[in-house]
């Protein structure tokens, strides 16, 4: 299947992390030119000249803090200098901070999420917007979560916001509609990672051992993790021109959560002998 991304300027936010890699590493592979886009304490050295050894003149990294405007003001203005255009932003940064609201003394956590979730995109989307007015013709790609849609525990920071970023994708393709442009929302379920790792050794656990004592994991229809990749090719099928028909849409990846996973157990015998 050809999704035309060879030679198109595709940046992606926390591109760094676990979930960030697996994308940078999928479009670079479909030819694009691909920016790094993430605080500047995560560019570790080892990791990005990797890939860019790995896709050498394709895989850049630009330092940028969503929660500083002159920040993202500079970023822009470098990836510019560097790329000249861009052609789709793939809004994949997060934070993630859960605890019972009781125990909060300060609005902080909500804050921060709101800062890197909802205030950072939109400030970013404007200023490439402004500076490369072009860009309203690509695509935007919003990595929100299935928590958006079915909520989790203790997770007052982190929901709320996850919810927004579906109206932010939406009014980024109303905006983008004239020009021929498509914004798409991506909200994953749980996605394998090196914090689960880090549990499920700590607990002397291999990973299907650790998958089955999670309740959240076994609610899913396969009753396991999400790889990265998984999830990062809906991604780029999304950013790419194959998403054009997806305008305005909300792409579920869960193994079945909404589908009626945590019921899957559910005994439905009529109790008679």
């Amino acid at each position: 299947m050809e999704i035309s991304l060879d030679g198109k300027v595709v940046l992606v936010t926390g591109g760094a992390g676990t979930l960030g890699m697996a994308m940078v590493r999928d479009l670079a592979a479909e030819g694009a030119r691909v920016g790094i886009l993430d605080l500047p304490e995560k560019c570790e050295e080892k990791l990005i000249n990797a890939i860019q050894t790995e896709f050498p003149n394709q895989v850049f990294f630009f330092p940028i803090d969503l929660s500083e405007e002159v920040s993202i003001q500079e970023c822009v203005s470098s990836v510019l200098k560097h790329f000249e255009c861009i052609d789709s932003v793939i809004h994949n940064a997060a934070t993630f901070h859960f605890s019972s609201i009781t125990d909060w003394t300060s609005t902080a956590p909500l804050d921060l999420h709101y800062r890197v979730g909802i205030q950072g995109p939109v400030r970013l989307q404007r200023e490439i917007w402004e500076k490369c007015p072009s860009a309203k013709g690509g695509s935007v790609v919003v990595v929100s979560s299935v928590a958006g849609h079915v909520g989790e525990p203790d997770a007052f920071a982190y929901t709320p916001i996850k919810a927004a970023q579906k109206g932010f994708a939406l009014s980024c393709a109303q905006e983008m509609a004239a020009s021929k442009g498509w914004a798409v929302t991506i909200s994953p379920g749980h996605i394998w990672g090196p914090v689960h790792q880090g549990r499920a050794d700590a607990a002397g656990l291999d990973r299907q051992e650790y998958e089955k004592t999670m309740p959240n994991i076994q609610s899913t229809l396969h009753g396991r993790f999400l790889e990265p990749d998984e999830v990062a090719k809906w991604i780029v099928l999304a950013a790419s021109p194959m998403g054009r028909s997806l305008t305005g849409q909300d792409l579920r990846i869960t193994l079945g959560i909404e589908a009626g996973g945590f019921n899957k157990n559910y005994d439905t015998t009529s109790g008679q002998s």
